[in-house]
């Protein structure tokens, strides 16, 4: 599943989803309690709904990998061509699709949508 991408291609991408999911977890805020912030290119929810509990997304060059850290697990996707996005391989959940599960399960709230 996983392809071999150039760092540039790599950073570009990565750069985009980080962008994607600020956007997304920033229309949530509006209507739940979470903040969001990207520092240095890596994403972090911190969510007072629910568990407090905390989501940190970041790109891992050296390996071409987003690393989500949320839940108390580690997920590292790789990206995809056939899916155009990075895709966690055990579940093949895309990047989009892991964090809207993630934060369902976080806000106990399966009407959630990122």
């Amino acid at each position: 599943m996983s392809e071999r991408i150039s760092e540039t291609e790599f950073q570009q991408k990565a750069e985009q989803a980080i962008l994607d999911l600020d956007r997304a977890f920033g229309d949530l805020a509006e209507e739940r309690d979470l903040d969001v912030q990207v520092q240095g290119g890596v994403l972090t929810v911190s969510f007072e709904e629910g568990e407090p509990g905390k989501f940190i997304v970041s790109p891992n060059s050296s390996v071409r990998q987003l690393w989500v850290s949320a839940r108390m697990t580690s997920s590292k996707l790789d990206w995809s061509n056939d899916e155009n996005a990075f895709v966690l391989a055990g579940t093949s959940e895309t990047l989009e699709q892991l964090m809207t599960r993630l934060t369902r399960e976080q806000l106990q709230d399966d009407a959630v949508e990122l």
